[in-house]
């Protein structure tokens, strides 16, 4: 049997309370590691070791200069560590990344039993891609396979011309590290045709959906729209907003959770219109299901002329579906086409056609609401859950 090594930026739980307390917000994608490693054990009958390193925002945005190691074990027999490095501006991802490199070094001198090797090396970044990539050059049998989230050229958009000049010498990095990888998941098909990847070498998995986080489905739904995630300004915030200010029926309400650069602007609009309701972050994310639960329409907000929406899945999207609330979408590239039969389809990007889109989808039968927010439920639960998901990427890594 081969070793199996995962290669990202998971915490172990507790260390994840810590350092979001400082200034860490990658919840999605602790979530989303932990999803697929536990996955691929489980599929795979084999536990896997990890390193990886923390993606944090440069000291002072992050409390900490010194980042310290963390080891643990997430399952009995596996061994974990998470980097530690100095967090200085500018330098702090070359920091990371040297000390994932010399983990990977101690992996290989105590860890590794002679065997195969399997690594999952999860997001393009330089760091865990060069890590993955110096297993290869010492366990020259080594195969590595990248898992693609999302595209570093749409990440981060607003940088400082600094940042923005490294930026262009990293992504040189990165396309030459991929060269060096054996197969690739990528969470949208754009990306293939981008990075030019060979037909062969690559599958679509957009992610998985953890089935333990089901939520019982509510039927007494509230008359309300909902939308949940970043409220930021690039995913249309203010264009919703502004769409449901323009509706007249004065029993609808707009629910609002989460954080971004558009409080202020929802805040404002909710002492105009007190049909609009804002809650921030919630105490929990079962706090979060719930609420969506309740709701009678779920709005994803990613926009068709956003850059990344083409090259990028909206992972939020399986959160919704599970919950057995009807969901209303823009059509964006990054969703597969099996999905848009679940969803009600925004036609066009702008307030007037999201207002009259939310109007519709409100008045049509009870009975056909609950039937299309069933089935986007069983088609989420039943075929996108994590372990149909990674048997899929575990048959593409071994076949």
């Amino acid at each position: 049997m081969p070793q199996i090594l995962w290669i990202g930026c998971l915490e172990s739980d507790e260390e994840f309370k810590i350092k979001a307390k400082k200034g860490y917000d990658l919840a999605s994608a602790q979530v989303s590691q932990k999803n697929l490693l536990y996955g691929i054990e489980d599929v795979s009958g084999i536990v896997c070791d990890s390193i990886n390193g923390s993606v944090l925002s440069p000291y002072p945005v992050y409390e900490d200069r010194i980042i310290e190691p963390v080891e643990w074990e997430h399952k009995q027999g596996a061994k974990d560590i998470s980097v530690g490095y100095k967090n200085d501006k500018y330098i702090n991802r070359v920091n990371c990344k040297k000390a994932m490199v010399r983990a990977a070094d101690e992996w290989c001198k105590t860890r590794y039993e002679g065997n195969d090797v399997i690594a999952f090396v999860y997001s393009m970044r330089s760091a865990p891609m060069a890590t993955a990539c110096h297993i290869k050059e010492r366990i020259p049998q080594a195969k590595i396979y990248l898992i693609i989230t999302d595209l570093p050229q749409f990440m981060d958009l607003g940088q400082s011309r600094i940042k923005a000049a490294l930026k262009k010498i990293d992504w040189k990095s990165i396309k030459k590290l991929q060269q060096k990888f054996d197969g690739f998941i990528l969470y949208a098909e754009k990306m293939a045709e981008y990075l030019a990847i060979p037909t062969e070498k690559w599958m679509l998995m957009e992610g998985s959906y953890d089935t333990s986080e089901q939520i019982t489905a509510v039927k007494d739904k509230k008359k309300a729209v909902m939308y949940s995630g970043k409220l930021d300004e690039q995913y249309g915030i203010k264009m919703l907003v502004d769409a449901f200010m323009s509706i007249q029926d004065s029993d609808i309400e707009l629910w609002i959770t989460g954080g971004g650069n558009t409080e202020a602007y929802i805040k404002e609009c909710a002492k105009k219109d007190n049909r609009i309701k804002f809650y921030g972050f919630l105490p929990s994310r079962q706090d979060v299901l719930q609420k969506q639960a309740e709701a009678s329409l779920l709005v994803n907000m990613r926009l068709p002329s956003e850059p990344a929406s083409g090259y990028c899945f909206p992972s939020k999207l399986f959160e919704y579906m599970a919950t057995g609330t009807p969901v209303l979408s823009f059509d964006i590239a990054g969703i597969p086409r099996e999905y848009l039969q679940h969803l009600y389809v925004v036609k066009q990007e702008n307030a007037n056609a999201l207002a009259k889109s939310i109007e519709e989808t409100l008045s049509l039968d009870e009975v056909d609401l609950q039937k299309q927010g069933n089935e986007a439920r069983e088609f989420v639960i039943n075929e996108k859950n994590t372990k149909t998901q990674c048997s899929k990427m575990w048959k593409f890594v071994t076949d």
